[in-house]
């Protein structure tokens, strides 16, 4: 596989209501394509902020790899004294989360506002 063959992931950062979202966009397979996320995450947790909303609503694939990247995100933010809630699941992303029981672990929501409304409460 050549460069331009790999699986693109994107990640966009935005805020709503003082609370960091990250738009992950693509296919999460590996963990170089995480590398960019993960600084991201140091950085807000080296701020101000201590929770992040992950929007997975353009995530079109993760394997296992994107899951170990994803229980990363919430151990350092849980470390940090925050959370990682998970927005906007597909329905095949949501299965993987079903079949390794990580439904159990993270707070999943239907919406970007909900996950932000329930970090506030």
């Amino acid at each position: 596989m050549t460069v331009t063959d790999r699986p693109t992931f994107d990640l966009e950062i935005s805020e709503q209501q003082g609370t960091k979202v990250f738009h992950l966009k693509g296919r999460l397979m590996d963990q170089q394509q995480a590398d960019r996320l993960m600084k991201a995450l140091d950085t807000e947790l080296d701020g101000a902020h201590s929770s992040v909303v992950l929007d997975m609503g353009d995530l079109q694939y993760m394997n296992s790899t994107g899951l170990n990247i994803l229980i990363n995100v919430l151990t350092r933010t849980r470390n940090a004294g925050g959370d990682a809630l998970i927005a906007r699941v597909s329905s095949s992303v949501r299965q993987l989360f079903v079949v390794t029981k990580l439904d159990s672990v993270f707070i999943i929501t239907g919406t970007v506002e909900e996950a932000v409304a329930k970090l506030k409460s």
